[in-house]
């Protein structure tokens, strides 16, 4: 069975360029495999120390973290949520950042979606409580791709001399004129304290990082569990890496051609009775009412020739299942035209907004 990919995160369709592929295989033919080892003992190498740097100064940081996995790396963010803190993040957040409260000492409240003047109030709340703050979201939500409210959100923050924590993860490389992400793009990216992300998705290669303060940064590689008792990443990973972030930093009409298409479907999911997001996302999760109803589904649009990804509980609570669909820069008009055509014709109408994703693991994530 043949079917267009509309499920990856490869949003640049870096994944199959072949400068990418050739940085990888050379990584594996001269340096091998894997490190064998974590970064404190024998896993970093020359390839590592090269990205952590060019992607610091890429992102406008003092100092990088690098990690194995995109999840490792928000796990990691547990040292930093100390008993003195109270870490207030938004509903939707990823469950990587989830497991990173569970993991942390911190007291922690959750914010309505997007919503600053709940966050507002859980501020007030902590520092009469004397707690140090920490507000964490996601710059482009792992879902429905809705944009973070980060200007107001860092306004509030700064106000209550709170640490702002970003996950990038589906906006770096896709976001901003030089692709840094929401917060470059909604012009408040020097107000982030903390920003971490993948070379899973814009990258399309592997591993994760964090971005701060090189203080912040050197107790995250001491003290942060999650990177400190891990291998590192395999050294074809880090090259694959590094390679895309040259591409990612020199060929911005990689993210033109992208952000064409995504206005392409959001146009035509809008023509179908579909709500459009407050920014042309490069994924959109469509309701698909109860499991059984979003797999008959998902079935029948592959079988249609579109591959979705489908999101069931307990990632989403019951009854409110979705499929979520994803543009990348390896499409073409008429691939985005045939998605259109199926989406119409099993997914006619529904409401994108409000995705309920709850903090939860998801197989599909």
């Amino acid at each position: 069975m043949r079917a267009i990919n509309a499920a990856s995160g490869d949003y640049l369709g870096l994944a199959s360029d072949p400068r990418v592929r050739e940085a990888a295989a050379a990584a594996a033919r001269d340096l091998g495999a894997s490190c064998s080892g974590s970064p404190l003992v024998i896993g970093t190498w020359s390839v590592h120390a090269q990205l952590a740097e060019e992607l610091a100064d890429f992102l406008q940081r003092p100092a990088v973290l690098l990690a194995a996995t995109g999840f490792q790396a928000n796990l990691t963010l547990a040292c930093l949520f100390g008993e003195d803190r109270a870490v207030i993040a938004d509903r939707h957040i990823h469950a990587s950042l989830v497991d990173a409260l569970r993991l942390g000492a911190a007291k922690n409240r959750r914010f309505r979606h997007n919503t600053p003047r709940h966050l507002a109030q859980l501020l007030e709340e902590a520092s009469g409580q004397g707690l140090s703050p920490v507000v964490l979201t996601e710059g482009a939500f792992s879902l429905g791709g809705e944009l973070a409210v980060l200007p107001e959100i860092a306004d509030l923050g700064g106000r209550h001399a709170a640490m702002l924590v970003v996950d990038g993860a589906h906006d770096i490389g896709v976001l901003g004129p030089s692709g840094r992400g929401a917060g470059e793009h909604l012009g408040c990216e020097q107000k982030i304290d903390v920003l971490t992300g993948t070379f899973s998705k814009a990258f399309g290669a592997g591993g994760g990082f964090i971005a701060g303060s090189s203080e912040l940064i050197e107790h995250c590689r001491v003290f942060g569990h999650a990177a400190v008792y891990s291998a590192s990443m395999p050294p074809p990973t880090a090259a694959a890496a590094l390679a895309a972030l040259h591409i990612i930093r020199d060929e911005s009409e990689r993210r033109a051609v992208l952000s064409h298409l995504a206005d392409r479907l959001h146009d035509g999911l809008a023509e179908l009775g579909h709500v459009r997001p407050n920014w042309s996302s490069p994924i959109v999760a469509l309701p698909a009412g109860d499991a059984d109803q979003c797999l008959h589904t998902w079935r029948a649009m592959l079988e249609a020739g579109v591959f979705v990804a489908p999101f069931l509980p307990p990632g989403v609570p019951p009854g409110q299942s979705r499929l979520r669909l994803s543009v990348t820069a390896a499409h073409t008009e008429p691939h985005i035209d045939h998605i259109l055509e199926v989406v119409g014709q099993f997914l006619p109408s529904g409401d994108t907004a409000g995705v309920a994703a709850e903090p939860v693991p998801c197989p599909a994530a």
